[in-house]
């Protein structure tokens, strides 16, 4: 009976403490999705991705919430996939934010990223890229990089 309790209690101490790696990571405010999904994007501000799955903790400074909300692109909660042969689940979520110019207030997001699951139809093999474009061709690049290389 001693032995049980010791047990429950490192079970919740390691929840505990994975749950602390999750909120200072940002994720947790996630939601969990299911299913498995191909992403592929930029930037989007039309939506505004932080209001259901990404919690981000807002201080003062030169933009409002709204327009820190905007320059983000998040997951869709934390994404999982499970490897067939092994029975690991891989658990992943993203988050990309457009830097702030003052001088060029609509500079677009550069940065380009993927995740593609059961790359190439294996469900063992799984392609997450993350592409970080810079100077005047730099989105074009990190779209090029996302989408030929």
């Amino acid at each position: 009976q001693q032995q049980q309790q010791q047990q429950q209690q490192q079970q919740q101490q390691q929840q505990q403490q994975q749950q602390q790696q999750q909120q200072q990571m940002g994720c947790g405010g996630s939601k969990e999705a299911t299913g498995s999904r191909k992403y592929a994007g930029r930037h989007n501000a039309d939506r505004h991705p932080g209001d259901d799955t990404y919690q981000v903790p807002y201080t003062a400074g030169p933009l409002t919430a709204r327009e820190y909300k905007e320059r983000l692109v998040t997951s869709e909660g934390t994404q999982s996939v499970t490897l067939p042969r092994s029975g690991y689940t891989i658990r992943y979520a993203y988050v990309s934010q457009r830097g702030y110019y003052p001088d060029s207030p609509t500079k677009p997001n550069q940065d380009s990223f993927c995740v593609h699951t059961s790359f190439n139809g294996d469900p063992e093999q799984h392609l997450f890229g993350v592409f970080d474009g810079h100077g005047d061709c730099g989105t074009e690049s990190s779209q090029f990089a996302r989408d030929k290389v």
